[in-house]
């Protein structure tokens, strides 16, 4: 089967022939259709972020974190997925024909989600779904300020505030032209973080909830806009892995600043976090509408270009390779 791998110095992707995956009693075997790019993909071609959760069950040259496709086969354990299901899911080295997923890890595509959108979902939905409703403690009724909103990421971050009964939802981007596809995603507010210092556009006690993309300066400047116990989830470094704080702020407002990574989680964790999305999932879609934004289609053979789009400024939502559709 084709599967893209790292290969090379300095170092590149392509599409090599490699082996089919064996598959365990647990898992399901997935013909993919499309796989999702992240930016921590570039970071792992770079060798600077190393995979080590439980979902990742392949060698560190495979590529790709999630991907949607159709169940080709069961294992012998498997319940409640037939061969022809379409699903999704964040697992290792997804960019392949054939992936080999346990089946824990699925989520199911709706009728009402096409597969090449599909692929861009899993990981920011989990990631979000878990920054908010986990590591954030968020109540219906709270605001939320979510940095970097037109990512691949934080698009997603937006409509799940809104979704979940945010009391205001604000979106930060250097783009003012992104400030209307953010109130439609469900934004309240929107800062211009190329014109505006968050702090001085907001003040004092403006969100109680923070899912913060960006990291560097951008998070310090965030404290001047916490309300007194206000919850920042730091989830990405865009803008820098080193920052100053002001501890005095911190401190003074009791601001809770939590770090999150699905490195080196355990698949007990996995699992039971996306059975609480699964079980989330048909509101979350079907009710509220929260939907990847796709930026680029691109076929396998065009993976290495498709990693120059994945790392240029500008880009709104995912950029996902096509593989079997």
């Amino acid at each position: 089967m084709r599967a893209l791998l790292t290969t090379g110095t300095p170092p590149a992707w392509t599409v090599t022939e490699i082996a089919p995956p064996a598959v365990a009693p647990d898992q399901v075997l997935v013909e993919v259709a499309t796989a999702g790019l992240n930016r921590a993909d570039l970071l792992m071609r770079e060798g600077a972020y190393v995979p080590s959760s439980a979902d990742w069950n392949v060698g560190p040259d495979r590529v790709v974190f999630e991907m949607a496709g159709r169940v080709r086969t069961v294992g012998d354990r498997v319940t409640g997925i037939v061969p022809g299901d379409c699903v999704m899911a964040q697992t290792g080295g997804a960019c392949a024909e054939l992936v080999a997923v346990d089946h824990r890890l699925l989520l199911p595509v709706p009728d009402l989600q096409d597969l090449v959108a599909a692929a861009g979902l899993p990981s920011a939905l989990l990631t979000e779904y878990d920054a908010l409703t986990g590591a954030a403690r968020f109540r219906p009724g709270d605001r939320v300020l979510i940095t970097g909103g037109a990512g691949g990421v934080g698009h997603i971050g937006v409509q799940l505030a809104r979704a979940l009964g945010a009391g205001t939802v604000i979106a930060t981007t250097r783009s003012r032209a992104k400030a209307g596809l953010l109130r439609e995603l469900g934004a309240t507010r929107v800062i211009d973080t190329a014109c505006e210092d968050i702090a001085t556009a907001l003040g004092p006690d403006a969100f109680d909830v923070c899912l913060d993309h960006l990291g560097g300066p951008v998070l310090a400047g965030l404290l001047g806009a916490a309300a007194p116990r206000a919850r920042i989830v730091q989830i990405g470094r865009l803008a820098g892995a080193h920052v100053r704080l002001d501890l005095e702020t911190l401190a003074a407002r009791r601001i809770q600043l939590i770090g999150t990574t699905f490195r080196g989680r355990e698949a007990d964790e996995l699992h039971a976090l996306t059975a609480r999305v699964r079980e989330a999932l048909p509101g979350l879609l079907r009710t509220h509408d929260v939907r990847p934004l796709v930026d680029s289609v691109l076929d396998l053979s065009e993976a290495e270009r498709a990693g120059q789009l994945l790392d240029r400024p500008g880009l709104t939502g995912k950029v996902i390779l096509r593989i079997g559709v």
